[in-house]
């Protein structure tokens, strides 16, 4: 009876050893809180792009119907917007300059404007590149290039300083900068690239098992290394180890809370929390990674 109950603990423990992720990690995000509505009756339809202030305290979201929001990080409240009144033409990334100036991509027009928060001045700035995914980091921006698919430097008096490049038959379609890396998604290589953010030079290039993955969209590395992937049409994240192994598959497609229909873009905080923007639910619904009670 012993012998039998050893055998049955055994089979038991072993089912459950592979169950588990490869490396043992926990990948198990529950639901932590979709963005509200606007009370002013102007609401995201087509959420592109999210970032953060410097501080951690507000979330800013891109829509792409010519609308910017900003939210409280703890409870997604929203806050002052900008709302451009056509000024703003699709679009499609923002970044935060000062206290009182942001810079946002214009794809209808193929520019970038910097506005100031106080007067709505605004400041249009012609590209000879087709500005995509942007970020602000030391004076200086990284801007995905649509048109070449590599990912430019440039620098306050927007003159390109560096070039990125994907090296590939497709261009970049997503990036992100972490610990003084740029990370870039080509999404029909099935590939990731990362660079030294100073030399330019390419550290090395990352092939992702592919064999569940769909259409990769965006990208985004948490705390402990590893590489998450918005898969649009499949309508969830896989999660690969820094050898390209897929390790984990999160969240279900659908448009039930906690669920994602079309998700276009993902993002960390902070706090390590997953921002998830879904053009086809039209809102951005933020995922936690400890094993938190659903908040209202």
């Amino acid at each position: 009876m012993k012998k039998a109950l050893n055998t049955i603990c055994l089979s038991i423990a072993t089912a459950l050893f592979f169950c588990l992720p490869a490396s043992g990690k926990n990948f198990n995000y529950a639901w932590f809180m979709s963005l509200k509505k606007d009370r002013r009756d102007t609401f995201m339809r087509q959420p592109l792009f999210i970032t953060f202030s410097q501080d951690g305290n507000r979330a800013y979201v891109v829509d792409g119907t010519g609308k910017l929001f900003s939210y409280t990080m703890d409870r997604g409240v929203p806050k002052a917007a900008f709302f451009a009144s056509g000024m703003l033409n699709k679009p499609i990334a923002m970044a935060k300059l000062s206290a009182t100036r942001i810079a946002v991509v214009n794809r209808g027009t193929n520019e970038i404007d910097i506005i100031d928060l106080k007067t709505r001045k605004i400041e249009k700035v012609k590209m000879k590149i087709i500005p995509d995914k942007m970020f602000y980091s030391n004076g200086n921006f990284y801007i995905l290039d649509r048109l070449s698919g590599d990912i430019i430097k440039i620098n306050g008096k927007f003159e390109v300083e560096q070039i990125f490049k994907h090296g590939a038959k497709d261009g970049f379609i997503d990036f992100k900068i972490k610990n003084n890396n740029i990370i870039g998604l080509l999404p029909l290589s099935r590939a990731v690239k990362i660079f030294n953010i100073d030399t330019g030079k390419l550290k090395r290039t990352i092939k992702l098992d592919n064999k569940k993955l769909v259409l990769p969209i965006s990208i985004d590395t948490d705390a402990d290394g590893y590489i998450y992937i918005c898969d649009k049409d499949a309508g969830n994240i896989k999660i690969y180890n820094d050898e390209g192994k897929l390790m984990d598959i999160i969240l279900n497609r659908g448009e039930k809370r906690g669920e994602l229909y079309y998700p276009s873009y993902i993002t960390f905080d902070k706090q390590g929390k997953l921002w998830v923007a879904e053009e086809g639910n039209g809102r951005v619904e933020v995922f936690d990674r400890q094993n938190a009670k659903d908040k209202k």
